[in-house]
């Protein structure tokens, strides 16, 4: 009767976690961030809105990480620069080295915002285009 009961509970508990986990795990698929190859294609190939917005959305994340990583390495450059041992140690310090890594990650942030920036702009610049063809091509016979 015991094993029953635990049987019963185990797997009145186990349906809806399982349930719960395809739920996540197709939305995971979903919502998977796009790796530098496939936006690399899909630049090639871009002519709609969509995909432009799809584009400028992976520069715009790559702008944040690139943003969290500069402002991680300004913390350590901090951290360093308070260090009295600077005049004792070898070239290039290790605060200089936090410092060319900041500013490596602001530049590629950047750059990354640049982008996304131009591809906000083409996004917008079709649907503009799309709607101003829209608009003259229902006047016509």
């Amino acid at each position: 009767m015991n094993r029953t009961l635990i049987a019963v509970a185990v797997l009145s508990l186990a349906f809806p976690l399982v349930a719960a986990a395809q739920s996540t795990t197709e939305t995971a698929i979903l919502s998977i961030p796009m790796n530098a190859h496939e936006v690399h294609s899909l630049i090639k190939s871009a002519h709609s809105s969509a995909e432009y917005k799809q584009i400028a959305g992976y520069f715009h994340q790559q702008e944040a990480v690139y943003r969290a990583k500069a402002a991680n390495e300004k913390v350590e450059r901090d951290r360093l620069s308070r260090v009295n041992a600077g005049r004792y140690q070898k070239y290039p310090r290790p605060v200089d080295t936090a410092q060319y890594r900041y500013e490596s990650y602001v530049s590629s942030a950047d750059s990354a915002a640049l982008q996304a920036r131009h591809y906000d702009q083409l996004a917008a610049d079709v649907t503009d285009h799309d709607r101003q063809f829209a608009t003259a091509s229902q006047g016509k016979p």
